[in-house]
């Protein structure tokens, strides 16, 4: 088996050659006539378990939460575009032209807001690092105490929290092997969805490093290794593409994380980052990673919105001339993870802060140097990335709220930044820094603020009333205000200039 599984690896490495015969687009609509979904019965398109978490949060459906038009995507496949996936958030979808003479015929639709290429064929493939793991024996009895017990979380562990009912989508690359390996024979997988791919969907031929991931929270090996969450339900979702990099690789974790969200989860966890791609005309820029420019990052704020922890890698770019997080890992009221050594200083690679606006980023950090996990071919490794550091965040937050089942996505990330090392100092190398969970649980009663004073954007901020309950967001042109809540729900804003 083997022998065959490093045959496959060469044959991708051989496919990567071919180029794409297909450009891609993203097609943005003006509005959502002709949309099949209503208000009034969104379990049309909503599954009872993501209803119960907006009824949970006193989250109210929304325009954003309905599909996007039938007709208008319907019209433009009548015209000759290839229907990959959809956004209803941003009231879109992505196609594949084969004949770009079709391209102005879509752009001239009266419903059509905008068209943007996403991925051009022909381009030369400029290979995105990845991170990367060492073989080592094993030494030591529990590998995954080094990371555990830095934030607590084997305290929690030992109180019996693994994240029981808890529901965690893991966006990524793929996730070779998982099906077929003793370390994940207990793991709960509810289902898996292959974005890059839609019509192949076996996310388990491809993606070591989804593997990795996924095995420092829901790995499990008697005596020598447990993952920060391993009795969570799992959702493995492809969006990246290791053969090219590009924007329809962003659309598609935008179409991921709104499955996630439709689906009932409860945590995302993404350790990917896009801000460079094969065509370099396409880059993103520093200044717009403000929270509000890019597809994915507006997408990770929209699902904090809908009651979800979204967790995200800051990025491995921190020595390198970008510096900076990279998209979504810029997005507001999510938790962007950096990554420390064993020795909770940081790791020289983990990306900085602060977003293009001026936030701090990342919030927290967790181990990201020398992480110890067993690899797709069952062997043990030792992985450097905030590609790791994130999902061990991710694990130790759904044993946090299977603790506390009762707090809202946005108190429990307030109370996971509460009780990290540097709340009272943070900076935008380690944020807040390393979380204490075990401090967390203890202090489950003691009331904290959702988000931390000093970090608030408030263009783009969660408004609560005194219970605790999201009635909204603050305007674009807020300065300062005080907000009440009407009898009927509505929120009346008194500004203060």
């Amino acid at each position: 088996m083997k022998i065959l599984q490093y045959i496959l690896v060469l044959c991708s490495l051989f496919f990567v050659l071919i180029p794409l015969n297909a450009d891609t687009y993203w097609v943005a609509f003006t509005d959502k006539q002709g949309t099949t979904g209503t208000l009034d019965a969104p379990e049309d398109y909503l599954s009872e378990r993501a209803l119960q978490r907006r009824e949970k949060q006193r989250i109210a459906i929304d325009s954003l939460d309905l599909p996007v038009s039938t007709i208008y995507r319907d019209s433009i496949l009548r015209i000759g575009g290839k229907f990959i996936h959809q956004s209803r958030w941003h009231n879109g979808i992505t196609i594949e032209v084969e004949n770009t003479a079709i391209v102005e015929q879509i752009r001239a639709c009266s419903f059509v807001r905008a068209v943007e290429q996403t991925q051009k064929a022909g381009v030369p493939l400029r290979r995105a690092k990845r991170n990367k793991t060492a073989n080592k024996p094993v030494e030591q009895e529990v590998l995954s105490d080094v990371f555990t017990q830095m934030l607590g979380l084997d305290s929690l562990h030992n109180r019996g929290y693994r994240g029981k009912g808890m529901q965690i989508a893991v966006v990524d690359n793929g996730f070779y092997y998982v099906d077929e390996l003793i370390l994940f024979s207990q793991t709960n997988i509810l289902e898996t969805k292959d974005f890059v791919k839609p019509n192949n969907n076996n996310v388990y031929l491809q993606g070591n490093h989804g593997t990795n991931v996924l095995c420092t929270m829901a790995g499990d090996v008697a005596n020598h290794y447990e993952g920060a969450a391993t009795e969570a339900g799992y959702y493995l979702l492809r969006t990246e593409d290791d053969d090219t990099e590009s924007i329809r690789e962003v659309d598609a974790m935008v179409a991921a994380f709104e499955y996630a969200d439709s689906v009932g989860a409860d945590i995302i966890t993404s350790s990917l980052g896009y801000f460079y791609f094969d065509d370099a005309t396409t880059d993103y820029t520093y200044a717009m990673h403000d929270g509000k420019t890019l597809r994915n990052s507006m997408a990770a704020t929209i699902a904090a919105q809908k009651g979800m922890l979204v967790c995200v890698s800051a990025g491995n770019e921190g020595n390198s001339e970008w510096h900076y997080i990279s998209s979504p890992s810029d997005a507001d009221s999510i938790l962007t993870v950096g990554a420390v050594t064993a020795d909770r200083l940081h790791s020289s690679f983990s990306s900085y802060g602060p977003t293009a606006d001026g936030r701090i980023k990342p919030e927290v950090c967790a181990m990201g140097s020398g992480v110890p996990l067993y690899n797709s071919y069952g062997e043990l490794a030792y992985a450097n990335g905030t590609s790791f550091s994130c999902p061990i965040i991710a694990g130790m937050a759904a044993c946090l709220w299977s603790a506390c089942p009762e707090q809202t996505n946005m108190q429990l990330r307030g109370r996971i930044i509460r009780f990290a090392s540097q709340y009272h100092a943070p900076d935008n190398t380690l944020g807040y820094g390393i979380p204490n969970v075990w401090d967390s649980y203890l202090n489950a009663s003691t009331s904290v603020e959702n988000v931390a004073a000093n970090e608030i954007d408030w263009t783009n901020a969660f408004i609560y009333d005194l219970q605790g309950r999201y009635i909204g967001t603050a305007q674009e042109n807020l300065q300062a205000g005080v907000y009440l809540q009407k009898k009927n729900g509505k929120v009346r804003k008194l500004q203060i200039r």
